[in-house]
């Protein structure tokens, strides 16, 4: 173990016996103060700073650290990427094959609007027929999930009357359509009146979007009440028996 050498008593000069000065020499070779002493506060010092990552508030984080969270951030936004277009791909295939081949009359799927209450069959095509078994498809319009309009026309008086109080519903409800394939929650943003002859309505909107259309007031045909909604949410696997 190394000791201070003499050279630093000359740092150290006292006052003795009034006549000259001395050094304290004699004090730190007769102590032996070790190196190490002096500098391990120092040390210390040293490794609490970096462990604490310095001074104030302020703390330094590990350039391997940042680079993992970035490569984590990176591997999520992919995984959900593959795992959204992967579901589109479930429900559109199906649902492709369903506009393809569909036939008149013939049972689709269930609407559900919970606000008044109702579950009804989905029946291809608005045609009397049709709307005697539940509600229509209109025809030419799309189907859930392929990113266009799908529209429904019911009756409010005659057969099962599923849009009895369609007049009731208010933005903000929910309506929810279970087909073979999917279910789709739909999000009601307006409702208004138009002309029998608009058949405007009907048109793609540039997202997934539902059209429920029935007669006002309900034993003529003056208007017809639009409620117009926008796909919120989708679940693969749809219920069993729908179509």
């Amino acid at each position: 173990m190394k000791y201070i050498q003499p050279i630093f008593s000359r740092l150290i000069p006292v006052r003795s016996g009034g006549r000259h000065w001395e050094c304290t020499r004699s004090i730190i070779l007769h102590k032996h103060v070790p190196l190490t002493g002096l500098f391990l506060p120092l040390i210390f010092l040293l490794m609490f700073t970096a462990a604490t990552g310095g001074c104030g508030d302020e703390q330094t984080v590990p350039v391997s650290r940042i680079r993992l969270e970035s490569f984590d951030a990176q591997t999520a936004t992919i995984s959900q990427q593959f795992f959204v277009r992967l579901s589109q791909a479930v429900v559109q295939l199906p649902a492709k094959n369903l506009l393809r081949q569909s036939q008149a009359g013939r049972s689709i799927g269930l609407i559900e609007l919970p606000r008044i209450g109702v579950m009804e069959r989905i029946i291809e095509g608005s045609s009397t027929a049709s709307l005697e078994k539940g509600a229509g498809h209109i025809e030419g319009t799309s189907v859930p999930g392929l990113g266009g309009n799908f529209a429904i026309a019911g009756d409010r008086v005659l057969y099962s009357a599923p849009f009895l109080r369609l007049d009731q519903m208010e933005v903000g409800d929910n309506v929810v359509i279970h087909m073979a394939y999917a279910d789709f929650t739909y999000q009601v943003e307006s409702k208004t009146n138009v002309d029998p002859t608009d058949v405007g309505v009907l048109k793609a909107r540039g997202y997934d979007s539902l059209t429920l259309s029935t007669c006002d007031p309900p034993w003529d045909l003056q208007t017809r009440i639009i409620v117009s909604g926008r796909l919120i949410k989708t679940t693969p696997g749809g219920i069993t028996g729908a179509s």
